[in-house]
């Protein structure tokens, strides 16, 4: 179930995914404010019932946005740590030899 959770996100952000929220977004919102004016290009009804309203499909691609951005971020801390656990390691082998070298004195 873990693993299914985290896969969430990498999914919300993928290409695909993206690709599939602005299709909605510009059938449904733009074509329907083109609708306005010629209303042989308005989405009927009912395929803005199946397809979803504005809201969801705007709150969709910002999730997705988010998602991913949220992943890059974790990412980036996550190596972020590893770097700063490494320089501490190398930090703490450079004063121990520091301190041998200096109690031969």
């Amino acid at each position: 179930m873990k693993k299914l959770l985290d896969a969430i996100p990498k999914i919300l952000s993928s290409t695909p995914a993206i690709f599939i929220f602005l299709f909605l977004f510009v059938y449904l919102v733009v074509f329907g404010i083109v609708g306005l004016f010629a209303k042989n290009l308005a989405p009927s009804s009912d395929m803005q019932l199946v397809l979803g309203n504005y809201t969801n499909v705007t709150s969709a691609l910002g999730a997705a946005i988010a998602a991913g951005a949220a992943t890059a971020v974790h990412s980036s801390v996550k190596k972020l740590h590893a770097k700063h656990d490494a320089l501490k390691k190398s930090l703490d082998e450079l004063h121990a030899k520091v301190d041998k070298l200096s109690s031969r004195k």
